[in-house]
């Protein structure tokens, strides 16, 4: 699967910006700063609480130049119970996205690469005294787009946020004793598809499915769905969405990391409301 997505990725670039290098005329430079600000009552990766069940003010700005490439800046509170250390999540993104050409022109595609840093963090700083650890990740993604339809894929180049046989080996996760990672977590994947469709003025659905998959684990892979229903009017967006998961054993009752006594079930089933202001 590794060698798959790094391939496609590498591929892609090249079919896409290829035609940008040889052209004869450059349109005039243009870049568009966007960004939000966000309120949510719980911050949901993947199906997964990242604030163990707690509000979230997340900041987002982006700069996306007219030739399809960006760059951006994603920022959020987390919980040390969940991300060891860390009460912080950053991430440093950038792309290029762009339509295929010709009569394929109505299928536009994204490729991504994002380095999520949590300042602090490391599996040192646990209560379990464990040995060091970052949870810091590098991940590539490649999608396509058709109107109302998303379809990506993603892969780890690093360890999956920290995890290795020295923190999460069989015995590590009290719903699930042999759960278990097994080996290197590099290469861990995700695919999953995104649907949104606008239903009537300044009203939007949107729904996700999704499946990460942990490489050389036992019992941690699990799916994710989300749906949500979003209104806006001028810059604010209000949203209320329900998501939930497959929630292996493992992840239920969870153990916070502090070691504090605390327990959480981080892929259940919840409601979240969300609040932005895009500027």
């Amino acid at each position: 699967m590794l060698n798959l997505i790094t391939r496609s990725f590498s591929v892609l670039a090249f079919i896409t910006c290829a035609p940008l290098a040889m052209a004869e005329s450059t349109p005039p430079a243009e870049v568009t700063i966007s960004g939000s600000l966000t309120g949510m009552s719980d911050y949901i990766w993947r199906g997964q609480s990242q604030t163990w069940g707690k509000p979230a003010l997340q900041f987002s700005v982006e700069a996306a130049h007219n030739s399809g490439v960006y760059a951006g800046f994603f920022t959020s509170n987390v919980s040390s119970q969940w991300v060891p250390g860390a009460h912080l999540e950053t991430d440093w993104y950038s792309g290029f996205r762009n339509k295929l050409p010709g009569s394929l022109s109505e299928v536009g595609y994204d490729l991504n690469i994002n380095y999520a840093y949590f300042p602090g963090g490391d599996f040192n700083k646990t209560g379990f005294n464990l040995p060091s650890s970052s949870p810091n990740t590098v991940e590539v993604s490649a999608s396509v787009n058709h109107h109302w339809l998303t379809l990506k894929a993603g892969q780890v180049l690093s360890k999956f946020y920290g995890w290795d046989t020295n923190n999460s080996s069989a015995g590590s996760f009290a719903g699930d004793p042999k759960a278990a990672i097994t080996g290197s977590t590099k290469g861990s994947y995700y695919v999953e598809a995104q649907v949104s469709q606008d239903i009537a003025e300044g009203w939007n659905i949107n729904g996700q499915v999704g499946r990460q998959t942990i490489r050389n684990s036992v019992g941690l892979d699990w799916s994710y769905y989300k749906l949500g229903v979003y209104h806006t009017v001028d810059q604010w967006n209000i949203g209320l969405a329900f998501t939930g998961g497959s929630q292996p054993d493992a992840f239920k009752n969870f153990v916070g990391l502090t070691n504090n006594g605390s327990t959480y079930s981080a892929a259940r089933p919840a409601v979240v409301g969300s609040v932005a202001r895009s500027f």
